[in-house]
């Protein structure tokens, strides 16, 4: 919302520059296709109306919203700046980091958040688009890495049956946060 959309066709609407009402922030939440984006409170309209979710820039795994099979999650990367790499889903998961709130907290971790990609997001994207289309196909290594994402989580843990996936082109691109 910093900056209008560049107009790129008719069918554009930059909602957030113009014409947006509390009204409908509810009403597009409730009625749209799929809702696509983070976890900044206006999802959980979406979320009421059981309406399809893609969670992008998700930062606090430890609570992962697993409630339903309608929904996407793509998680931020975290750097570490002392290692000069990436932490481990395992590592996030299983360290302090996992219950981090506050940016100052990573901060003091020396830990940065790395955004999302527009690649990831469109490939997210996407693949809601065919899961509710009914053409997504899933391939044996999807699932692998599914089980190998969800079996992070403790057993008996909040994340205990998720039936939320991870984004499959995420997983694929970054495999080597699954850790051993």
């Amino acid at each position: 919302t910093q900056r209008p959309l560049p107009v790129t066709g008719p069918r554009v609407i930059d909602y957030a520059t113009n014409g947006r009402t509390d009204f409908l922030d509810v009403y597009l939440g409730a009625k749209c296709r799929f809702f696509i984006g983070c976890t900044s409170g206006v999802f959980a309209v979406s979320q009421i109306f059981r309406r399809p979710l893609v969670l992008t820039n998700y930062s606090l795994l430890i609570s992962a919203n697993t409630y339903g099979p309608n929904v996407l999650i793509i998680p931020k990367k975290l750097w570490s700046r002392k290692e000069q790499r990436f932490l481990s889903f395992r590592e996030t998961l299983q360290s302090q980091v996992g219950d981090f709130l506050h940016t100052e907290q990573f901060e003091l971790c020396g830990i940065e958040h790395i955004e999302n990609t527009p690649e990831e997001i469109t490939a997210v994207a996407l693949e809601m688009e065919e899961r509710l289309n009914e053409t997504w196909q899933t391939t044996e290594e999807d699932e692998e890495l599914q089980r190998r994402f969800w079996s992070l989580y403790k057993p008996g843990e909040f994340n205990r049956r998720p039936a939320s996936r991870i984004g499959a082109e995420f997983l694929r691109r970054n495999r080597e946060l699954l850790g051993e």
